[in-house]
């Protein structure tokens, strides 16, 4: 048996299929497309022992590392970095306090952007965390797009010879740019 449709309900439909709004597009906005990607990406991670100071510096105070960072002084990026925010975060389960530092600098070794980071001393069993963010904008954007590695230097308060514990970074980093097409 088959059912028909009535007639006034195709009606209704094919009327409103019809008569629905279409707001005319203007395509010469096209002009004026902005892209705004956010980036994030790991930055820097390590875990230091107190054995790791053994044969580095007068004291056992010091060690240092360097790493290549040359991907933000291309023409793009320079053209279209906005801000960048890095955010570290520090374990400490040694009973020493300790700065940490990251200098950004270029092929010359001219230093164009530095973070620095008190880390307070912890405990083996107890050990401290610390957090830091660093924002960088406008005209410090600048300074940084002009390096092409960065230099962790990590210096201790005392000696660390002899002792127990770690030191844990683990950083990461966001990346906001802005482009116009």
């Amino acid at each position: 048996m088959k059912k028909k449709f009535p007639l006034a309900l195709i009606f209704i439909a094919v009327l409103l299929f019809f008569s629905a709004c279409i707001k005319d597009t203007d395509f010469n906005q096209t002009d004026a497309i902005e892209i705004t990607p956010i980036i994030e990406l790991d930055f820097l991670f390590s875990n230091i022992t107190s054995q790791t100071f053994t044969d580095v510096g007068i004291n056992n105070l010091v060690l240092s590392d360097t790493t290549d960072f040359n991907f933000l002084n291309d023409e793009f990026t320079v053209d279209n970095l906005e801000r960048a925010e890095f955010y570290f975060k520090n374990t400490n389960s040694m009973p020493v306090n300790f700065e940490m530092k990251f200098q950004f600098l270029d092929e010359n070794n001219e230093e164009h952007y530095l973070i620095s980071i008190p880390i307070i001393s912890g405990e083996l069993n107890n050990p401290v965390i610390s957090e830091h963010i660093e924002n960088i904008e406008t005209d410090e954007i600048v300074s940084l797009t002009m390096a092409d590695k960065v230099v962790l230097s990590i210096e201790a308060s005392s000696a660390v010879d002899n002792l127990d514990g770690t030191l844990k970074l683990q950083s990461k980093t966001t990346y906001y740019l802005k482009f116009i097409q």
